[in-house]
């Protein structure tokens, strides 16, 4: 099954946010978020805490999936909410939001984002609070986190998208959060995005077979909702299956062409009219898919 809108997906695992930006709010004694998404979600996220009523000072982690601009602008809004709260990423994750340029960079894109789609009034201007932005606590590989009531979070590197991406596993629940790790279902649950590989294809592909090994029941994207069921394991090999199938379609279309922009801009117009993220500009979606031809081709610029 296809969860597209945010929902309880069981007694322990809340599905928050929007369609566009998934959150996940895992609760036993402690409670933790799982990605960072966006200023502009935070209207939807307060609205959604309210009706769950949870005491603020269970909530205490918040986890960066990976440290682009569409999953680290809702860090402040929940260090307000939240008092005990600590931020997590990986050590990449760290680093790149230690950097000023980045953080700068992330903090400009979610304002303008949040005043484009009408939240400028409902959401704090996050340019002056890039210090909030920050990593409190470095998680490492296979790192684990008991929240109580039997439900241990388990943490894996899964660079590729990003060098800093982590996914978080739930034996309890066989539930998987890949974050940006695997492509995403628009219209149908079968039709899946392209891959987004912008830091590294071959650690991408490497990641996405790890994240195949895992047995899952429950898959939690970052963006477009969740997989359940049986679905949720297919949908894992389907991603890995299309990731490969584009990657030999890359290489075909430069061949024929030898012409990375021509090849980047055409799959550019056919992905955004499908996806059309509206966080995204065509503009920005163009350097993001010359990006992992880059990798794909193994040019060096």
């Amino acid at each position: 099954m296809w969860i597209k809108e945010p929902t309880r997906i069981n007694d322990h695992i809340e599905f928050l946010g929007t369609h566009e930006l998934c959150f996940y709010l895992i609760h036993g004694d402690d409670a933790m978020i799982i990605d960072g998404g966006m200023s502009h979600a935070t209207p939807a996220l307060e609205e959604q805490f309210a009706r769950l009523d949870i005491d603020p000072a269970v909530v205490k982690y918040a986890l960066v999936t990976h440290s682009h601009f569409d999953h680290c602008g809702a860090v402040p809004y929940f260090r307000q909410r939240f008092p005990n709260v600590q931020i997590l990423g990986t050590e990449p994750a760290r680093q790149a939001l230690a950097n000023e340029k980045i953080v700068n960079y992330n903090a400009k894109i979610n304002d303008k984002a949040a005043n484009d789609l009408g939240f400028g009034d409902a959401c704090e201007p996050i340019a002056d609070r890039t210090d909030e932005l920050k990593i409190d606590t470095v998680i490492s590989d296979g790192d684990m986190l008991d929240l109580g009531q039997g439900i241990v979070a388990e943490f894996y590197q899964v660079p590729g998208h990003s060098k800093c991406c982590v996914a978080t596993y739930l034996p309890r629940f066989k539930a998987l959060f890949p974050t940006d790790t695997t492509p995403h279902p628009v219209s149908e649950w079968t039709n899946l995005t392209f891959p987004s590989a912008q830091h590294s294809f071959v650690e991408y592909v490497e990641s996405l077979k790890r994240l195949n090994r895992f047995a899952v029941e429950i898959l939690g994207l970052d963006h477009h909702g969740v997989l359940t069921g049986e679905d949720a394991q297919e949908f894992l090999a389907m991603g890995l299956q299309r990731t490969l199938l584009f990657e030999e379609r890359v290489l075909k279309r430069y061949e024929e062409t030898g012409d990375l922009d021509m090849v980047a801009k055409e799959l550019t117009h056919e992905e955004f009219e499908r996806v059309r993220l509206p966080f995204i500009t065509e503009d920005l979606f163009f350097l993001i898919t010359k990006a992992m031809l880059k990798r794909i081709v193994g040019l060096k610029k």
